[in-house]
């Protein structure tokens, strides 16, 4: 039987979600309590890794199981297991051709920048930023960002086959001093939605201008693009599937 789950956590514990060797990572600790829970070696596979630092709220992964234990039993059983810096959201059984990341359709990832004053309370969940930024000019620059581009000047790895990826929405919302960069696509690279937030943030302060984007994108060269937002505020908000 194959297990799909909806996972939650908080990436300041963590060296990112896949397995290391030296470091704890989200995989490690639900694949051993999953296998003590089934009493057999369980390896889980996600929608996509996350790095170290970053939280996620609609993280999936599957896994298979030839014992069967009731979907929200088992769930049940791991939440209290991983408590308190991960938390499986739902748990269902689904068809075997089911793959959390071959069968998934976009992902979306909500980025969180703080205007605000520095509150080291939030500091491992907001990007703390000053409020000299243009909005307006964000915005403009955003708009060159959506569609089918080759944003290969947002990834290091030079040896991709195709770095060419589809956004199909970007958008800002504000509210109480907290910037909100909601972007959806069909595929994103390594470090590439930090990237995409550190080019706004450097368009909203003046050092690039929003037309700059367009220039970026077309020059498919990384070194054009020399900048990466911090972990601590990108969250994988969801992934969705046909």
């Amino acid at each position: 039987m194959r297990y799909k789950m909806i996972v939650s956590y908080d990436g300041s514990f963590f060296h990112g979600f896949q397995r290391q060797k030296k470091y704890i990572s989200v995989q490690q600790v639900l694949e051993e309590k999953l296998t003590e829970i089934l009493n057999k070696n369980v390896i889980i596979h996600a929608s996509g890794r996350t790095d170290a630092g970053v939280h996620a709220i609609g993280q999936v992964i599957h896994f298979d199981c030839a014992q069967y234990v009731p979907a929200e039993n088992l769930k049940k059983v791991l939440n209290k297991k991983v408590y308190p810096h991960i938390y499986i959201t739902s748990s269902e059984i689904v068809d075997e051709s089911f793959d959390s990341r071959k069968s998934a359709h976009l992902k979306e990832y909500h980025y969180f920048v703080s205007i605000n004053t520095f509150n080291p309370l939030k500091a491992n969940y907001l990007y703390f930023f000053h409020d000299r930024i243009d909005i307006s000019k964000i915005r403009e620059a955003m708009e060159y960002i959506c569609g089918t581009h080759d944003f290969r000047s947002f990834s290091k790895n030079k040896h991709l086959a195709s770095c060419v990826r589809t956004i199909t929405e970007f958008d800002l919302n504000i509210k109480d001093g907290i910037l909100e960069f909601v972007i959806i696509g069909n595929g994103f690279m390594y470090n590439m939605v930090r990237i995409i937030v550190a080019l706004m943030l450097k368009v909203g302060e003046g050092k690039l201008q929003p037309l700059d984007i367009k220039r970026i994108i077309d020059g498919k060269e990384r070194r054009l693009a020399p900048y990466v937002a911090p972990a601590v505020g990108l969250y994988l908000w969801k992934v969705y599937y046909e």
